[in-house]
């Protein structure tokens, strides 16, 4: 699977590339024992068999996806969508990730049980 990660990350421009790799960095470091994997055109981090965060790149950012997302206290108001369970973060420049407080959202969609 690190072959097809790799090759999912390098194949974004330096700008997303530099956001892809901080966002797996922090992701990986806040849920130990976590695994990876590539699913809805994004690398996932999965708990179990739930893709608990998704980094999906796209023209002009990157989104941070939940996938119960609808669950998570949104204290920062920065969480996007309406649908029944799923929510993303728009990415638009590395500081965002702090500024955003990413990691607190990574966290909370991670001990969801």
């Amino acid at each position: 699977m690190t072959d097809k990660i790799n090759e999912f990350i390098i194949s974004f421009d330096d700008e997303k590339r530099e956001i892809i790799i901080n966002l797996r960095e922090l992701a990986t470091s806040l849920a130990k024992g976590a695994t990876e994997g590539i699913k809805w055109n994004a690398l996932c981090l999965f708990k179990g068999e739930r893709a608990f965060v998704g980094i999906m790149p796209y023209k002009k950012y990157v989104s941070v996806i939940f996938d119960r997302g609808a669950e998570l206290t949104d204290s920062k108001s920065v969480l996007e969508g309406n649908g029944k369970q799923m929510r993303h973060i728009k990415i638009h420049q590395i500081s965002d990730i702090k500024n955003k407080d990413i990691a607190c959202y990574i966290k909370a969609s991670y001990s969801l049980k």
